[in-house]
């Protein structure tokens, strides 16, 4: 339950084609025709990569995404991706997922869902920090899906729901009240829906050089012990300038909340690269990001990235946590038409610890 919306978040993140790749000298279709025999030149992408994480521990990963053709007039293709992760503390996640974009980008629908077993340390909502972690396990599954239609050009409706369900399991020593305590706050199942706005100027949607994107979305809940409702408010801004033929400057703001008769066992986290999740939750996130992205040819880019997150928990007093991090990272382009890459990210947050990410484009 706290842990799915990031693990959630983080798989779709891994398994984004949001990528930036210049192609001023060249059309893509040229490209295409001249790299025909490339390995890589493929609208399929297959990542077996290792896992670094201060989380779940040292593992293995494998990330697979295709690219279906693109729908009649649709400025996008749809996708289709696959995730698997296994570490050493004997967690895993299992994801599959598809977006649909239908004729026109009318209409455009997703579907994701998975199985977590973590086990993790417990360290108290950000501000009040328990005198150690805690150990745990958090056991569970989901189901995700959205629907969105145009309204006008460039702006979306849609609905969204999710369904979880998680059971906790208490590693540590401790009395039986206070095991039961503990795993009743992280367990339960609950299901919520919502409503989601969209407005997109991008001048592409898997490689944006300018233009803005806007997200803002709301998830309803009841919470299943109490039967009384909470809710997820979330707001995202990105945009894009191409200040030279071959230099992207992007940018990012987001804002989390839970608000209402939010359960001890619900969180928001920063998506910031560098940054541990597991030690920065609260009921309310602020975000910025900025990243600058350099196409060193027609199939290498590198990209070096900052950002800032604020958190807080509206229950503890002063509990307001404010944490950068910031890093470097490479781009390798697959598709040169629909500028499809992978890439691999290290970020460093404010105590100097460094984190790995291998991903399928951008993280924005």
């Amino acid at each position: 339950m706290k842990s799915l919306s990031t693990i959630l978040a983080s798989a779709l993140l891994a398994c984004s084609v949001m990528v930036q790749a210049d192609q001023a000298t060249k059309s893509p279709e040229v490209e295409v025709e001249e790299e025909k025999s490339g390995l890589f030149d493929s609208k399929l992408g297959v990542i077996p990569a290792p896992v670094i994480d201060d989380v779940l521990g040292n593992g293995v990963q494998l990330m697979v995404m295709y690219l279906h053709d693109k729908a009649e007039g649709a400025r996008d293709p749809s996708t289709t991706f696959a995730f698997g992760q296994y570490t050493d503390s004997d967690s895993s996640v299992i994801i599959l997922g598809h977006e649909h974009v239908f004729a026109h980008d009318e209409w455009r629908a997703s579907l994701v869902a998975g199985r977590f077993d973590l086990n993790m340390d417990y360290h108290g909502p950000v501000g009040s920090r328990l005198p150690s972690a805690v150990k745990y396990a958090s056991n569970g599954n989901f189901i995700f899906s959205e629907v969105r239609k145009k309204i006008v050009d460039n702006l979306y409706f849609g609905v969204q729901g999710i369904w979880s369900s998680n059971k906790a399991n208490l590693k540590a020593d401790a009395t039986d009240a206070e095991r039961n305590a503990f795993e009743d706050a992280l367990t339960g199942s609950s299901t919520a829906g919502g409503f989601l706005v969209t407005y997109d100027t991008r001048d592409n949607g898997m490689a944006a050089r300018q233009g803005v994107n806007v997200d803002v979305r709301s998830m309803h809940y009841t919470d299943d012990k109490t039967d009384k409702p909470y809710h997820r408010l979330e707001a995202e801004f990105s945009q894009y300038f191409a200040i030279t033929e071959s230099n992207t400057i992007a940018y990012r703001l987001i804002t989390e909340h839970l608000v209402g008769n939010v359960p001890g066992g619900e969180f928001v986290s920063p998506e910031l690269r560098g940054v541990n999740w597991n030690k920065y939750r609260g009921t309310s996130v602020y975000q910025g990001e900025i990243e600058l992205r350099h196409q060193f040819n027609p199939k290498w880019a590198g990209v070096a990235f900052a950002g800032l997150a604020h958190v807080e928990h509206k229950e503890i007093a002063d509990s307001g946590r404010m944490t950068p991090a910031a890093g470097i990272g490479i781009r390798y382009l697959i598709d040169p038409v629909e500028r499809f890459s992978i890439g691999a990210d290290i970020a460093v947050d404010k105590d100097g610890h460094n984190t790995f990410y291998l991903r399928f484009g951008e993280a924005f």
